[in-house]
Formats: structure tokens, C-alpha cells, sequence
């Protein structure tokens, strides 16, 4: 069986990329789990299609750009190493002639430089991690392409309204996969030992482009983030929050549209080395916070999707603290049993946490976190969500024959 990604050196939810490299920028290669479970996997030939404009930075140097793809399979070679990954373990594919009928080609919207209308052979399953920008732009490309299924971290089919708006097309399944924790984030303190509160961490992030406004009117990406930020530092006895702006530590700039290639390509480095470095978000350490806090909170975006902190507070055993919309159903996690569910308005989310406080309701609570942090251990952990993911995209393409 091949599973063949497009561009893997160019993308940054499987890899560590060359800009990430080159401005030494913090990241959480989200998906690496999958692509380390799948090298390790001996039915499985992990191959990358390398397109024709596969240098991965192309776009920082405008109409230059183009000449730098030259590189690209120079660039693949170097990030295979640099991400400690045997370049004989993965086929490089050179033309759309070299992937087979019956590959199944995983596209991330990372790094993806295909065409409208392009023919790709294959079983097609399309990854819409960082939804929510250039949507009917990116509904029309993926339909273009005649996408077989979608994966997502939430079945945005239920709970995005952007995704109802911009995907009217897609009548097909979609297949639900958690985020997963690393092997850093567990347990270390005893539950009765930390602070009766709730920790809230998180970046909060905004889309300024027409599709979103179209939506939601507003830019911000996480309110319920935005709200913690804000609010959270007023309520001491009840809340620790470090939610923080996503460009807070430089000023990010428009750029008008005639601005000229050498300014794009200053501004591009300073963004890369300044304004993306998220400084306070990765000031402190996670597992330490986590493990101070008997309860967490890490809002979810409004486009119906949660945020990978939830499941890392919940494997280091705090009570989580989520909308209870059905999202985390998805996952098989009970309101009540796995997690602490609220309305998302600032009202409910202070009763419940001063609910959750009282005396009476310790052992409940802590019940709730023990139950939760098994669930996610046993289930959210990367082998786990690996062959969950690939053994749903199988179905779907048997279905498919």
C-alpha cells in the first residue's frame, strides 16, 4: 500500500519545514505522529509527489520565486535529514505520471501547490487543518480535484458555519480525528495537591480575509480565548489565564498592494522572525502549568473547532473545561464523565467553575479528570490516532470500489 503526501518537506503539520529552520521559529508539527506511525508501518511505502513548484519559500520571493524551484528536490533531501528521517525510507515522485490508481494521496492545505482541475490519480483524502481562510477559493480547488473525503479535528460538516456556507458540494462522510498529545504531557502532580482554579491558556488569532467576515463578522478566530485574555485576570480566585495575541510582541502591518518586492521580502523576514515567534505562548512550560491547575480551559475556535491544549491539559489529568455543543462527543468524551461542558458565554463558564470549587464537589471533580485523562491517553496518543485515521480512510476508498 503507498500513501503519497504532496510536497511533505513543504509541510509544517508534518515536518519541521526549511522556514521554520532557517528562522528558527517554535512549532507544533501536528500531524508528525502520522507520518512517523506510517514510515514505521512495514505494509505501508510512504512516497512524496514533489510539484513542479515544490520550493517551499517560493512565495517569499515573488516573481524570483519561481527560478528557486530548481531546488526542490534539494530542499526534500535536506529536510528528510533534518527531521531525523531516513530519505530511503520515502519515494520521491516526480510527475502526476508516477502516482498509481490505487495510491491513496494525502493532501494538507500546507505546502499544496496543485493546480485547479488537475488530475490526480489515486484515492484523494484532503486534511483541513487551519480551515478557515480563502474558503471559496479553496471549495472550488478541492472540487476541482474531485477530493474523496475530508478529515478534519471536528466533523465541521455539524459545527462550522463557514464550512456549511463555502462546501455546499460536499455530501460525502468526513472523518473525525483528535489532536494528539506528546509523550511530555502526563500527570506529575497529585490532584489534591494543585490549585483549585483553572488554568486557561491559548493563542488568539485573527482573519481579516472577506470569507471569514462574510461569516462571522468579526476577525477574531478563538472569543472564547479573546475573553479569557480580558477578562480572566478579574477573577483571581477563579481563573489563571495566559492567553495572549498572537502577534503581540511586534507590530504586523498591511502591506498596500503596490508595495515593491524588496519591501514584501524585508516584511516576510521580519514576520518570520518577530511577529510569528508566539514569545509568550511558549514562554513557560505547558506541563508544569497543566499539572499546577485542577482544571483547564482552552477555548475553541468559532470555526467549530477545538484546540489541541484541551486534549494536552486533559493527559496531564486536569478537569477540562469545553463547549458543550456535541464536538467532543465526536470523540466518544461524555459531559460529565470526560469533561466539564459550559455555553461559552463568560456567565456560565464562571458558575460552573465556582461549582466545580466547592468543597462537596472535589471528588466528583477529580473523578471527571481521571476519567478523562484515561480516555485520552488510551485513545488520543499518536499509534492510536494514526490507525484510526488510516483505517478510515480504507473503508471509505473500499466503499469508494
Amino acid at each position: 500500500m503507498r500513501i503519497v503526501f504532496v510536497n511533505l518537506h513543504a509541510n509544517e503539520m508534518l515536518v519541521k519545514n526549511l522556514s521554520k529552520i532557517m528562522f528558527k521559529q517554535s512549532v507544533a508539527i501536528k500531524h508528525a505522529y502520522f507520518l512517523r506511525w506510517l514510515l514505521e508501518n512495514p505494509e505501508v511505502e510512504v512516497c512524496s509527489y514533489i510539484t513542479p513548484n515544490g520550493f517551499s519559500m517560493g512565495r517569499s520571493f515573488g516573481k524570483i520565486g519561481k527560478f528557486l524551484n530548481i531546488f526542490r528536490f534539494l530542499e526534500h533531501s535536506y529536510i528528510m535529514k533534518k527531521n531525523g528521517i531516513d530519505g530511503k525510507k520515502v519515494t520521491v515522485i516526480k510527475s502526476l505520471d508516477g502516482i498509481k490508481e490505487d495510491d491513496i494521496v494525502i493532501m494538507h492545505r500546507l505546502g499544496f501547490k496543485i493546480p485547479e482541475g488537475t488530475k490526480v490519480p489515486g484515492f484523494k483524502a484532503f486534511s483541513m487543518i487551519h480551515f478557515g481562510q480563502g474558503e471559496a477559493y479553496m471549495s472550488r480547488l478541492m472540487q476541482s480535484l474531485n477530493v474523496d473525503v475530508i478529515f478534519n479535528e471536528s466533523n465541521l460538516a455539524k459545527y462550522s458555519e463557514m464550512f456549511q456556507k463555502f462546501y455546499t458540494w460536499y455530501k460525502k462522510e468526513m472523518i473525525v480525528h483528535p489532536f494528539v498529545f506528546q509523550e511530555r504531557f502526563k500527570p506529575i502532580k497529585p490532584f489534591a495537591e494543585r490549585e483549585n482554579k483553572v488554568f486557561t491558556t491559548g493563542t488568539v488569532t485573527y482573519k481579516e480575509n472577506v470569507d471569514f467576515l462574510s461569516v462571522y463578522g468579526d476577525s477574531c478566530v478563538q472569543p472564547i480565548r479573546k475573553m479569557m485574555k480580558v477578562h480572566g485576570p478579574e477573577y483571581p480566585e477563579l481563573i489563571y489565564s495566559t492567553c495572549s495575541d498572537y502577534a503581540e510582541d511586534a507590530k504586523i502591518q498591511k502591506l498596500p498592494a503596490n508595495t515593491n518586492i524588496f519591501r514584501r521580502m524585508w516584511y516576510s523576514f521580519y514576520y518570520k522572525t518577530h511577529a510569528s515567534q508566539q514569545k509568550k505562548y511558549y514562554s513557560f512550560d505547558m506541563v508544569e502549568m497543566f499539572n499546577k491547575y485542577k482544571m483547564c480551559l482552552v477555548g475553541e475556535e468559532i470555526l467549530g473547532v477545538p484546540g489541541i491544549g484541551a486534549i494536552e491539559g486533559m493527559a496531564c489529568g486536569c478537569a477540562m473545561l469545553g463547549l458543550n455543543t456535541g464536538m467532543y462527543e465526536e470523540y466518544g468524551l461524555k459531559e460529565g464523565v470526560h469533561y466539564i461542558g459550559h455555553n461559552g458565554t463568560l456567565e456560565d463558564i464562571l458558575e460552573k467553575i465556582r461549582y466545580w470549587q466547592k468543597p462537596e464537589n472535589q471528588q466528583k471533580l477529580e473523578e471527571i479528570a481521571k476519567t478523562g485523562c484515561e480516555y485520552v491517553r488510551a485513545n488520543f496518543n499518536g499509534p492510536a490516532a494514526a490507525k484510526k485515521l488510516l483505517d478510515g480512510i480504507l473503508k471509505l476508498r473500499a466503499e469508494k470500489r
